[in-house]
């Protein structure tokens, strides 16, 4: 069985995900079908994390902005991938299994009127397209915005009776489904074991090496039937990788990517599909970022939006910056141990540009305490 050291797992790892190739940008479509899922949140004090993940591997900011506007032909559609995510669209038949899982055994979210689902299936037959504004908006604030037209929207979307392939102003725009999807792929319906064994091979194939769990988070498989599949893949080659007490799995296709430049130093959002996973991002690069968010301000360690900053094929610490109308401010950072300080200095001012700041503040905080050591 191959062995691999840790630095060698790194490697494999940044460069499948498309990081620090050092070769020509690619576009937002293409970063998007390498990744198989860029996940989306509603956070923004740089830029919205979908955007993040895409300037993170090079693609240009009016292009990365562009990716949800739908302009021409769906590339994408979103859905429920390792939580709500953009999606190639050519990916549509290989989410037939959630969708029958929705529609047979229901979900476990809020409780779905059924005589909201008949109106807005009603309005999305004379309207073509919808936004939940359309449908009068939601009540209350932040996470606990509801509707019932919000959720009987949500419950077409999950059951594949609609479709999203575009955002206005950061609005879900709702569709029929057969008015936005090929028809070649809206009529294939493969059985679960297909969907199921595809998905573990794209999801393989975008860590580049990763355990079973690994694989079953990145969209959300369930991790024994994920484990059986796995040694039944010729893309997945079993290795062992020091440190890591699981059995390993390498997509051999991944394993001959040009190796990554160790020059390179990007802040990352923390959405991004290289980390999301903690026990993975800890396995890795020895480090475990919560997002602090949703902590109040005097308990962050970091800030309220800590992006971990990738430096070659480690982990340097991390920045939380916010940028509003031109100004940048630097909210607190974390170096691990071992690094140098210009790494943030330098991902800092990436953030900044990112976010458009008319200038790069310093970064002469005090270092908060819980800095982790890769």
């Amino acid at each position: 069985m191959l062995e691999l050291s840790l630095s060698q797992a790194r490697m494999i790892a940044v460069t499948t995900q498309g990081l620090h190739s050092g070769s020509a940008p690619p576009t937002a479509e293409e970063t998007l079908r390498r990744l198989g899922r860029i996940q989306l949140d509603t956070i923004s004090v740089v830029r919205r994390s979908h955007e993040l993940v895409q300037l993170g591997r090079g693609v240009p900011a009016a292009e990365a902005r562009r990716l949800i506007g739908g302009a021409g032909a769906p590339v994408l559609f979103e859905y429920w991938a390792h939580a709500a995510s953009l999606i190639p669209i050519g990916l549509w038949p290989l989410f037939a299994f959630r969708r029958r899982g929705y529609a047979d055994d229901g979900w476990t979210g809020p409780v779905v009127d059924p005589s909201a689902v008949d109106h807005v299936r009603a309005v999305l037959a004379e309207r073509d397209a919808v936004t939940i504004t359309d449908l009068g908006g939601a009540q209350g604030s932040g996470r606990e915005r509801s509707s019932a037209d919000k959720w009987a929207l949500e419950w077409l979307l999950a059951t594949g009776e609609a479709a999203v392939v575009r955002r206005s102003r950061w609005q879900r725009v709702y569709q029929r489904a057969e008015l936005v999807v090929p028809a070649a792929l809206l009529h294939a319906e493969p059985d679960d074991a297909h969907c199921l064994r595809a998905l573990a091979g794209l999801a393989l194939r975008a860590l580049g090496v990763a355990t079973a769990n690994d694989v079953a988070d990145y969209f959300r498989l369930p991790p024994r039937k994920v484990t059986a599949c796995l040694a039944t893949l010729e893309d997945a080659e079993p290795v062992r990788v020091e440190g890591w007490e699981e059995p390993t799995w390498m997509s051999r296709e991944a394993a001959g990517a040009p190796p990554a430049d160790p020059d390179l130093c990007t802040p990352l959002s923390p959405f991004d599909s290289l980390l999301w996973h903690r026990p993975r991002m800890r396995r890795l690069f020895g480090v475990e970022y919560l997002l602090e968010a949703h902590k109040p301000a005097a308990k962050r360690e970091c800030g309220y939006f800590g992006m971990p900053v990738l430096a070659g094929t480690t982990i340097a610490g991390r920045i939380a910056v916010r940028v509003s109308k031109g100004t940048a401010v630097v909210e607190g950072h974390q170096l691990a141990d071992g690094h140098d300080p210009a790494h943030l200095e330098r991902a800092l001012a990436i953030a900044c540009r990112w976010g458009g700041a008319d200038q790069v503040p310093a970064l002469d905080q005090p270092q908060p305490p819980g800095g982790a050591t890769p």
